[in-house]
């Protein structure tokens, strides 16, 4: 397998995934300074000139958790979930953070990679809509260890990428502690480490 797209953003899932189900997989670096993103070459892999990207074999995939999932289900992996009722929640909270949190916790990061700063009014919007979310995943991460009860899973993975824009934007977690403790936990498994760049692959 290839993976396209660095160790970080939406790409790092794919990287984590990899690491925890033991897929080795060829990194292929994409220069967005050099518009290879849009070059003819990788269209024909992501038409919408958008990293990450696999290629397994004649096979291609773009979106991330749709390359998690694949990556899980070829490895024949239960990261997904030990029966249908874990596989669903892993994937109730994996969307949950895309849909509600990361658009906003994404526009507050956009400035690291726009050289733009943001509007007033709408670094307030995007602070707002990350206040009324936030409360409600650490409520959940009150009651458990993990996304999904006493087991990590791609839940635990896809959320904390989605809450990785909070760091790259120094949006601050404290008033959250069941968040920060279950990051830090997250965070500290090995295959974080390999997959960040933290540790040699």
């Amino acid at each position: 397998m290839k993976l396209y797209g660095p160790r970080m953003g939406s790409s790092l899932r794919t990287h984590w995934v990899a690491a925890e189900v033991g897929t080795t997989c060829e990194t292929v670096a994409v220069d967005f300074s050099k518009g290879e993103h849009k070059g003819e070459a990788f269209l024909q892999i992501n038409p919408m000139g958008q990293v990450p990207a696999l290629v397994d074999g004649d096979f291609k995939l773009a979106e991330s958790m749709a390359i998690c999932s694949y990556m899980i289900e070829t490895a024949g992996s239960d990261l997904g979930g030990k029966n249908a009722q874990q596989r669903a929640k892993a994937w109730q909270w994996s969307l949950w953070a895309a849909l509600n949190l990361y658009p906003h916790l994404s526009t507050l990061a956009s400035p690291l990679w726009t050289q733009q700063p943001l509007a007033s009014d709408v670094e307030a919007a995007a602070k707002a809509g990350a206040t009324k979310y936030l409360p409600v995943l650490n409520t959940h991460l009150g009651t458990q260890r993990y996304m999904v009860g006493d087991n990590f899973t791609v839940g635990d993975i896809n959320v904390a990428t989605v809450l990785a824009y909070a760091a790259f934007s120094k949006y601050d977690l404290s008033s959250y502690p069941n968040i920060t403790t279950w990051l830090a936990g997250v965070t500290d498994r090995p295959a974080y480490a390999k997959a960040s760049g933290a540790a040699k692959a």
